[in-house]
C-alpha cells in the first residue's frame, strides 16, 4: 500500500473509523493491529523481525531499569542484537565482497557467504529508534516502558515505519498514553499536511525522478548543459520525494492525534551554508546522530579537534546508514569536508545581512549539495566518472524530453519555492491555517487541481524507502 495509492487512503478511512469508534481503552490495540496488518501487507515474512526485535528490546529494556548491576550486560545485548541484524541484512554483501575482492588479489581460496534477502522495510528506522531508547533507559534519561501494546506501537506506528520520522521514545510513550478525542483542528491540520506532501511526490518528485532517470541511464547521449541542469535538479527531486512522504505521514498521524517530528524546514530556499542545511534537512536522522553519536563521543572534550573528528564521525555513519556502498560513504565524507571546513573558517549565516550575500551565500551552498547528490544518486564510480568525462567533452542540444513532464515540474517547482520562502520555520500547515479562510481554500482548491490534472499516478516508490 503506497501512501498515495488508493488502496491505502481506504485501509487509513477504516483505521480512523474503528479508532474513533472503539472506547479510549482499546485504540492503542486498534493501532497496533492496523500497524501489522499495514507492515504485514508490505512484505509478510518480515514482521516476524520486527515482532522479534520489539519483544526483545522491550524485556532488555525492563532488565537494564531493573537490574542495574548488570545493565551494561544488557545494553551490550541490545545493541548486539539491533547492529547485528540490520548489518546482516544491509551490510554483508558489501563486507563479504570487498573481502572476497581482497582475498583474490592475494590469490587467496577463500570465499565469504553473501545472500540474496531483501532489506526489510523500516528496518533501518525502527532499529534506530530501538536503540535510542535502551540507549535513553540506560542512562536514565527515561523510566523502561511497561506497556507491551505502547512499546510496540512506537517501534511499529504504521505512518512512520517505513521511512521515519525517527521519533523519540519520550515523546511517543507519552503520546500513546494521552486520550485523543475527535478533533475537527486535527482532522484539517492532517488533511493540509497529506495534500501537500501528494503534491510534493506527485506533481515534483516523480515528473523530475523521469526526468532525471532518462538522463542518467544514458548519460553519454546527453550534453554538457543537460548534465548541469539533471544535477541541479535531483537534490529537489530526493528532497520532495522524502519531505512528501514525510508531510503525508505526519499528516496522517495528526489524523489520529499524534504529533510526529517535523523533519524538514525548507532546506533549500533558506540555507545559508551547508551547517545550516542540516539543521533543516532529515532532522530526525541528524539529530539522533547528534544526541547519540556524536555528544557520547565528545563527552568533556571541547578542543576543535575532537569536533572535527565527531562531525567526520556522524557523517560517515550517516552515509552508510543510506547504503552498503562506497559511493554513499564518499557522499558522506563530503558533507563532513563542508561542515569541518565552514567550522574551520568560522563561517555563520547570520554575519551575512546584506541581501546579495545572503542569496549567494544560499547559490553556493546549493551548488556544493548538488555536487556532493552525485555520489548520492550515481551507482558506481564508473558512472560518476563518464558523467565528469560526458560533462567536460559534450557540447550539444539541451534535452527537454517529454514536454508535459518538463512543464510540470517546473510548474511544481515554481509554486513550492514561492510556498517555502515565506515558511521559513513554519510548516505547511502551521502558515495556511494563519489564513482567512477564502485564501486557505483556494489555496486547497488550486493544489487538488494541480494534483488531478499533471500529478503522476502511476509514481514510483519513494526513494527512501530502499534505505
Amino acid at each position: 500500500m503506497q501512501f498515495t495509492s488508493l488502496e491505502f487512503f481506504i485501509f487509513l478511512a477504516v483505521v480512523l473509523f474503528l479508532y474513533y469508534v472503539v472506547p479510549q481503552k482499546y485504540r492503542n490495540y486498534v493501532i497496533l493491529f492496523a500497524s501489522y496488518y499495514f507492515y504485514f501487507s508490505l512484505k509478510a515474512e518480515y514482521i516476524v523481525i520486527l515482532i522479534a526485535s520489539t519483544l526483545l528490546n522491550y524485556i532488555l529494556g525492563r532488565l537494564i531499569e531493573k537490574d542495574i548491576v548488570h545493565k551494561r550486560l544488557y545494553l551490550s545485548i541490545s545493541l548486539i542484537f539491533n547492529i547485528g541484524i540490520l548489518f546482516f541484512f544491509k551490510y554483508l554483501n558489501f563486507f563479504s565482497g570487498q573481502l572476497n575482492l581482497l582475498f583474490s588479489k592475494f590469490s587467496l581460496n577463500i570465499n565469504l557467504p553473501t545472500h540474496s534477502l531483501i532489506l526489510p522495510i523500516g528496518i533501518s528506522y525502527y532499529t534506530l529508534m530501538a536503540i535510542g531508547y535502551i540507549l535513553d533507559v540506560y542512562w536514565g534519561d527515561i523510566p523502561a516502558q511497561k506497556n507491551y501494546i505502547i512499546f510496540s506501537n512506537y517501534l511499529a506506528f504504521f505512518p512512520q515505519i517505513m521511512s521515519g520520522p525517527i521519533g523519540r521514545a519520550k515523546s511517543l510513550f507519552k503520546q500513546f498514553n494521552e486520550k485523543h478525542p475527535f478533533l475537527y483542528v486535527n482532522m484539517s491540520n492532517g488533511l493540509r499536511l497529506i495534500l501537500w506532501g501528494l503534491f510534493k511526490k506527485m506533481v515534483i518528485a516523480d515528473p523530475i525522478g523521469d526526468y532525471v532517470n532518462a538522463v542518467y541511464n544514458n548519460i553519454p547521449m546527453h550534453s554538457s548543459l543537460t548534465l548541469i541542469f539533471t544535477a541541479l535538479l535531483y537534490p529537489f527531486q530526493l528532497y520532495t520525494d522524502f519531505s512528501g512522504y514525510t508531510d503525508i505521514a505526519r499528516g496522517v498521524a495528526k489524523l489520529l492525534g499524534f504529533n510526529l517530528m517535523v523533519n524538514f524546514r525548507a532546506p533549500y530556499v533558506h540555507s545559508t551554508s551547508v551547517t545550516e542545511f542540516w539543521h533543516r534537512y532529515h532532522i530526525s536522522l541528524t539529530s539522533w546522530l547528534r544526541e547519540y553519536i556524536f555528544y557520547p563521543f565528545m563527552g568533556t572534550h571541547t578542543e576543535k579537534k575532537r569536533i572535527y573528528e565527531g562531525i567526520l564521525l556522524i557523517f560517515l555513519i550517516s552515509g552508510f546508514w543510506h547504503g552498503a556502498s562506497w559511493m554513499f560513504i564518499i557522499w558522506g565524507l563530503f558533507q563532513a569536508f563542508y561542515l569541518i571546513s565552514e567550522e574551520a573558517l568560522k563561517i555563520n549565516a547570520k554575519k551575512f545581512i546584506k541581501f546579495p550575500q545572503k542569496q549567494l551565500h544560499k547559490i553556493i551552498t546549493y551548488l556544493l549539495l548538488s555536487f556532493s547528490f552525485l555520489f548520492f544518486r550515481l551507482p558506481n564510480m564508473d558512472s560518476f566518472n563518464l558523467f565528469i568525462k560526458t560533462l567536460f567533452g559534450k557540447p550539444g542540444p539541451f534535452y527537454i524530453g517529454n514536454l508535459g513532464t518538463l512543464c510540470t515540474f517546473i510548474l511544481g517547482l515554481m509554486i513550492l519555492i514561492s510556498i517555502e520562502l515565506l515558511l521559513n520555520k513554519k510548516q505547511f500547515d502551521e502558515w495556511i491555517g494563519d489564513k482567512k479562510p477564502g485564501f486557505r481554500y483556494a489555496i486547497y482548491l488550486s493544489i487538488s487541481l494541480i494534483i488531478i490534472l499533471f500529478g503522476s499516478i502511476n509514481g514510483s516508490s519513494f526513494i527512501y524507502f530502499q534505505f
